[in-house]
Parts: C-alpha cells; structure tokens; sequence
C-alpha cells in the first residue's frame, strides 16, 4: 500500500483539483439520493488514497455524525475491511453515504458485496480535466503537457508538485523522473494485456462484462454457484465494432482462457461427420481449461432451421445447429464456460440458440459515439500529442473501432516519414480518407427527403420531432452510414393500436413523398437496405396484416428465416395486394400533408442545405405560421 507524504501541500493543487472532478463525475448521478453505499473500481491501485482524500471533502465525511456519534458517511478501501456478518453490518447500520474504493473485484467479500448498492468503474483522468483545473489555479497548460499528465498516474503528478514548481516544470521534472533519456520507447500493448476496463464504446457489453468477472471470481471463492452465472451472450453489430477485441479483453479481464471456434474452421475438417467432430471437440476444449471464455465467430453462418432461403443444404443445417444445441445445453450442464456469439446479423441467428440456457441475450454493439471514438483514438495512440480531439470526433462520423485503428496507424506512418517524435491531430486528420463533398444540389435534395420526414411527423406527433440533419459529405471508403437523420421522441404507447402503425408507416414515407413533389421522382435513399425508409414501411405493414390482426381477418403467421416478414410477403400474393393498398394510402397521406405545405417544403429544404441542422421547433415554427391549411387547422398546428 502507498500512503502519501505528509509535507505540506496546498490544499487544493492540480492533481487533487482533478481527482475531484473524476470522482464527482463518477457519483454525480448517486449523490441526490439520500442514502447509497457505492464500490468504485480504480483504473491505478497507487491512486486509491489521493482519491480517499478528494471523496471525503466532497462528502464533508469528518462532519456527519449522528445523535450517537457514530459516523454517518463512510470512506474506505475495499482490502481494508475485514469485518463480515453481523460485525460489517454493525460497521455500516448508520451510514447514509459510503465510498468504497477497489482495483480488484477479489477485494469485496461476498457479505461486503451485500452491503454495496452500486458498482462502478471510474474513467481514466482525460487531458481536459488537467487543462481546467490548471485554469482554475490561474496557470496555462499546452495540450501536448494536458497529454503528458493525463498518460500518468495522479499519485506521481502530486508528488512532483510544490508550492515553488510552476506546472510547466513539473511536466518537466516528470518526464526527466519517469523517462530516462535511454529508455526504449514504449512497445504496442499485446491482444492478453488488453483489459476491458480500458476499451471505449462498448455500451451495454461493457457493464455486462465488468459483472460478468464479478461473478466468475466470486464462483472461483465458492460464494456463489454456476447457477447464478450468465450463460453467454450473442454480441450483434456492424462490422469493424471490435467484437473479437471485446472478448479478448474480456477474457483478461476475467482471468480465465479464451477458446476460439466457428463455423469456418469446423467446417474445414471435412464433412458433416468432421465438422460436428471438430465443434464438440473445442468444446471439450474449452471445458478443459474452465473457467473459460468460448468466443464463437460469424454466428449467423450456422443458419436457421426455419429458414427457406435454400432448401437444398435444410438438412445439413438442422443437424449442425442440432449439434451446437447439444454443446450448448448439454445434459450434465456447462459449468465453468461461457459461450460469446459474434454476428453482424442476429436476425439470421436460429431462435432456439437463445432460449434459456444457451446464448440468453442479445447485445448490441453500435457504432463508437463521439466520446468512445475520442478514447478508442487514445488508445491506439498513446504518446500522440492530440490536443482535445474536437475535430477528430466531428471528422469520423459514422467511423468503427477498426476504421479508428486503420486511421491511427496511417497517421503514425505519417509521422515516421516526417521524422516526427508524436502524432499530432493534424497528422491524424491528414491520415483519413478524403471527404466527397456534396454539392449544392445533392444537399437540397437530401433536405428535401429529411425535411419531408419532419413536416408529415410534426403534422401527426406535433411534439415529438427532436431535430433534423443531413452530411455535408461522405468520406471514402468508410460504412454506408445514413446521409440525413430525422430524430423524433418516439410516442411509443404501451399498447399500440392501428393508428400508430399507420402515422408511422406514413412518416416514413414521407421522405420519398417530399423527393417526388419537388423533383418529380425520388432517389435511391429510400431504400437499399433493411434499415432503409421502404423496408421499415413494408415490415410494418405486413406485421399489420399477419401478426396483430389489423387487416381483413385475424389469420397469424409470423414467418421464418433470417427475413420472416419478408417471406411471407413472397409466397402470398394475396398479402402482397394488402401490404401494397396499406403503403399507397399511407404515401398518398404524407403526399398531401407535404403538398398542402409546399412552400414550408421548400423554405426549410433550403435553409437546412446550408446550416445542416434544424431543431424541432424551428420545424414547427415554420409550420405554425401557416395554420390557414387544413391539416394546420386539424391538428392545431
């Protein structure tokens, strides 16, 4: 354990300024409430009692005592409370607030982790924080310094402080201290070293990781049993979004063995008899190194039983996934390995793979935000002096981990040549592939298609539209991302009826209505994919008629494979006449809403071309001004 010195330090300095800026970050959401004892995972163990220090002033910890004066805000390590049972229930019977710090899971005891309400993983200090507390003590500190700082851990930017040390000299010393002029410089991290705790923008799959290690150290001391231990997981998103990375660090994180597998290399040993061979077999494996990770790659390869897309191989299929049934729900259990799924499309994935049991859960790996995109750029450039990355996060729209990847080892190749020592933003902006910038034509008509979208939606929610937006280009090479957005605040009603199916199925296509009205014909835009205006319009017409008893009759079928609305559409033509008289009359009604509001068409079509965004109420401003037509009239726009 490091205890910091006790000479005589200002009370607030730099390195205590940012520790109480993560740390209010970090409880910000649990300090409203009145009572909560929460667990905070630290990314540096030698930072634990810089972080005490800053969570007991902002608590005011040595000044909440009860009538009995007993301590009513507590603030600890986790390894150093030993008691259990009633004597740790005795320990915490008054406390209204508490903060426990630990770097390892294996620090809370099973009857500690009773206690705690809350755990969470603190962020690692970011360049800005240091740039704003600096502001705050009055002085200026460059990005590259900001950098520098951020790389370290506080514990050693406090101790390089003193009173007559301007911060510029303390990077200084720091760095003379911590890098000695012969040292090599730093090697790329290895695939096992990797933790989760590090990697940005994983969303869901990260919490459910984080617990999911909880557990298996908790099973490892016999606190808990298996039973009590998720199963697996399919993790679902584009490609590029780091799945394999994930389990990787995952399986660091864990402690335990990652064991690979897939359809692929199965399939590679021969034929059927092979392939089922090889599958049970690295399940065996995987047993054999329990506990372990078993990461199963392009998961949707193993197909659907329901699926009539080709009839030929259905029964090779079916006995494959057979097979992985029987591997994954075996009759003596699965004790001690967790099974993780990668796919980039979940809807192909056979049902009976994620009952109970099995995989039990689908998590979405979306595309990094901008924060996650900021932090997967760090990580892949650790030494880079990258300054706030503002930039960069505006520039990478729509970009994947792997893409960020891609562009951060161009930018250090970059660099090389030039004979630089760091990779600036600059270099990494330089590094990515070229825009193609949208004409002054293929604007408008991007804002005619969105600006359609938010007029019929403004017309049937009124309240509900958020904003609207389109690109100002597209960089080369890089996703298929969507060219404009129409964000709404969806009114989804607890029980949706016919006439909220059909406002959607008309906003949606309200886009193509716009293009037809002002163009006389629509674009490619509205189609071409499943996320795409016609196929969301044509699903929920056809769930309509199939599956909520909408149309004609209460006949239900919910169809098969990988596309079941779409199947269904394919073997009845008498569906197909349904869904096609729903979506002309849903198009006609967005054709008259837009038509009656031509001139607001066109108004905000224009102005959204230059400024690329508009807020909801400046849709519905425009919209109000004209209340003499009839639909302004009918829903009291």
């Amino acid at each position: 354990m490091t205890f910091l010195p006790t000479r005589a330090k200002p009370a607030q300095n730099l390195a205590t300024i940012v520790a109480a800026m993560v740390l209010k970050s970090t409880i910000r959401p649990f300090l409203s409430a009145s009572s909560f004892v929460v667990a905070i995972q630290l990314p540096n163990a030698a930072d634990v009692q810089l972080y005490e220090m800053a969570a007991r002033q902002l608590l005011n910890a040595d000044r909440h005592i009860d009538v009995d004066g007993k301590r009513t805000v507590v603030v600890d390590q986790a390894s150093d409370i030993s008691q259990s049972g009633w004597h740790l229930l005795a320990r915490f019977d008054h406390v209204r607030r508490g903060v426990i710090f630990y770097t390892d899971a294996t620090e809370i005891s099973a009857d500690l982790g009773l206690i705690i309400d809350h755990r969470v993983v603190m962020a690692p200090t970011r360049p800005v924080h240091f740039k704003a507390a600096a502001m705050r003590l009055g002085q200026h500190l460059t990005d590259t310094d900001a950098d520098y700082l951020a790389s370290l851990g506080l514990t050693a930017v406090w101790l390089a402080i003193r009173r007559d040390r301007p911060i510029r000299r303390v990077v200084r010393h720091l760095k003379a201290a911590c890098r000695p002029d012969d040292e090599p410089p730093p090697k790329a991290r290895e695939h096992g070293s990797v933790r989760l705790e590090e990697l940005a923008g994983y969303g869901e799959a990260k919490s459910w990781g984080l617990q999911l290690a909880e557990d298996i150290a908790s099973w490892k001391r016999g606190t808990i049993t298996w039973a009590d231990v998720d199963r697996g997981i399919i993790l679902s998103g584009p490609p590029g979004t780091g799945k394999t990375t994930y389990a990787r660090a995952l399986a660091t994180t864990c402690g335990i063995p990652l064991v690979l597998g897939s359809a692929a290399v199965w399939q590679a040993k021969g034929h059927l008899g092979d392939m089922l061979k090889a599958m049970r077999k690295t399940f065996r494996d995987a047993e054999a190194e329990k506990p372990a990770i078993l990461f199963l790659d392009e998961f949707d390869s193993f197909g659907d039983r329901g699926s009539i897309a080709d009839t030929s191989n259905h029964d090779y299929n079916r006995q494959v996934i057979n097979g992985l049934l029987e591997c994954l729900d075996p009759a003596d259990g699965r004790e001690g390995v967790v099974v993780i799924g990668a796919t980039n499309n979940v809807s192909a994935v056979d049902p009976a793979l994620l009952r109970p049991g099995r995989l039990e859960k689908v998590i979405e790996i979306p595309l990094p935000d901008a924060e996650a995109r900021k932090a997967i750029v760090r990580y892949h450039l650790p030494d880079a002096s990258l300054g706030d990355l503002d930039q960069f996060a505006k520039a990478s729209e729509g970009f994947s981990g792997a893409d960020i990847e891609k562009a951060a080892r161009d930018a250090r190749r970059t660099t090389r040549k030039r004979n630089g020592s760091s990779v600036t933003e600059a270099e990494l902006l330089e590094a990515m592939p070229p825009i193609r910038t949208f004409n002054a034509d293929e604007r408008f008509r991007l804002a005619v298609h969105e600006v359609g979208h938010a007029i019929v939606g403004t017309t049937l929610w009124p309240t509900s539209l958020v904003k609207v937006a389109i690109s100002s280009g597209r960089r080369v090479g890089i996703g298929s991302g969507a060219l404009g957005k129409t964000t709404f605040d969806d009114p989804l009603p607890v029980i949706a009826t016919a006439n909220y199916l059909v406002d959607r199925i008309a906003i949606m296509l309200a886009g193509m209505a716009a293009e037809r009205i002002v163009f006389g014909d629509h674009s490619t835009g509205a189609g071409g994919d499943e996320g795409a205006d016609l196929c969301i319009a044509n699903d929920l017409a056809t769930m309509m008629e199939r599956t909520f008893g909408f149309g004609d009759g209460l006949l239900t079928d919910l169809g098969s494979g990988r596309r079941p609305l779409e199947s269904l559409r394919i073997v009845d033509r008498h569906l197909q006449a349904l869904v096609r008289q729903r979506l002309d009359a849903e198009f006609q009604r967005a054709t008259d809403i837009l038509t009656a509001r031509r001139n607001e068409l066109e108004r905000l079509a224009s102005r959204l071309a230059e400024t690329l965004e508009l807020s909801g109420e400046d849709v519905r401003d425009a919209c109000l001004a004209s209340r003499e037509d009839g639909y302004g009239q009918e829903t009291g726009l």
